[in-house]
């Protein structure tokens, strides 16, 4: 997926900003505020900030949005301005691959615009259109690509609306989001065929269990184990949580006959679990005690990814939920 082509969310501003705009891209700085108002010098740094971005001098571009989404007047800048800016701040955390942190700045960017009045305007619409693809993105990255299908799916609807209005700014964020359904559908088919050579896999290591030969066995429970939880990833990024428990679960089971000390595979496989149960309405708190407990044993054992990990799903384990309340309310 590409990423989200930032300029056509822009807000409009309230002010013309075409002097200021000259300056900025001959100079590359932002002019002097010195005797203007303090909704002109706003104007002139969201159009600094835009600026910045499309020249990708993302770490300056970081400190200014957070000089004024932090800043002492924050609570008066116009809602559009603030949803923005927090867009803008998602984008920035996807390009460094800090997911968890994009998933708050969505959130935060959600509940500016459901405070907006205007839900029919452009504006407004290009934004929830905008956050909706990043969402999107960031679950495609993570692999929850049925999450992100559905996302992409309220996406392009919306941009079908607006670029049958103002083709000449949303017909090249519309492409993006129907190359991202293409990469996305294609990535679902390839799951469909790996998933179904694990399966016939897992048929044959079930069948050397069976066996009863004692050296057999013990290869072909290692090997079930590992293809159990390739099976239940899949079924997890294609949103089929409740199959996916039964995968890890199965092979946790399966995972204790080999009577090993409890290490990283089992570490990973009760991951898993937890991601499973975590996407279950009615398991979200099992989800929750089960990475509490495995917290401890990542730290002893060393693994600092799963650790790094389990505490991301242990401070998002509402944000999705929270997304998705804010997106039924704004639709």
């Amino acid at each position: 997926m590409e990423p989200l082509h930032i300029e056509a969310s822009f807000p409009r501003l309230n002010n013309d900003m075409t002097i200021a705009k000259a300056q900025i891209e001959s100079t590359g700085q932002l002019p002097p505020a010195e005797g203007l108002s303090r909704e002109v010098v706003l104007d002139m740094t969201m159009t600094y900030v835009l600026y910045l971005l499309k020249d990708n001098r993302t770490v300056q571009a970081s400190q200014v949005v957070d000089y004024l989404v932090y800043g002492d007047d924050a609570e008066l800048m116009p809602l559009l301005y603030s949803a923005w800016l927090w867009l803008a701040r998602m984008c920035i955390f996807i390009g460094e691959e800090q997911y968890s942190i994009a998933l708050s700045c969505a959130e935060t960017a959600l509940q500016q615009l459901t405070e907006y009045s205007n839900k029919r305007s452009e504006d407004f619409l290009a934004q929830v259109a905008s956050v909706l693809y990043n969402l999107a993105l960031v679950h495609h990255k993570t692999g929850d690509n049925s999450r992100a299908s559905k996302e992409l799916t309220h996406a392009q609807k919306l941009l079908e609306r607006l670029t049958k209005k103002n083709e000449q700014r949303f017909s090249a964020l519309l492409l993006y989001a129907v190359q991202a359904s293409t990469i996305i559908i294609q990535s679902r088919t390839k799951q469909m065929n790996v998933l179904e050579h694990y399966q016939q896999a897992a048929e044959l290591y079930m069948s050397q269990l069976e066996s009863g030969d004692e050296n057999l066995t013990r290869d072909a429970m290692n090997q079930l184990v590992d293809t159990l939880k390739k099976e239940g990833d899949i079924m997890l990024e294609m949103g089929n949580s409740r199959n996916a428990v039964k995968y890890y679960t199965k092979a946790l089971r399966y995972q204790k006959k080999l009577n090993e000390p409890m290490g990283v595979r089992e570490l990973q496989l009760s991951i898993g679990l937890s991601k499973a149960l975590m996407r279950l309405i009615n398991r979200r708190t099992a989800a929750e005690q089960l990475l509490t407990s495995l917290l401890p044993l990542a730290r002893r054992l060393g693994a600092s990814t799963e650790v790094i990990e389990i505490e991301n799903l242990l401070a998002g384990k509402s944000r999705n939920f929270n997304i998705m309340s804010l997106l039924k309310g704004i639709f």
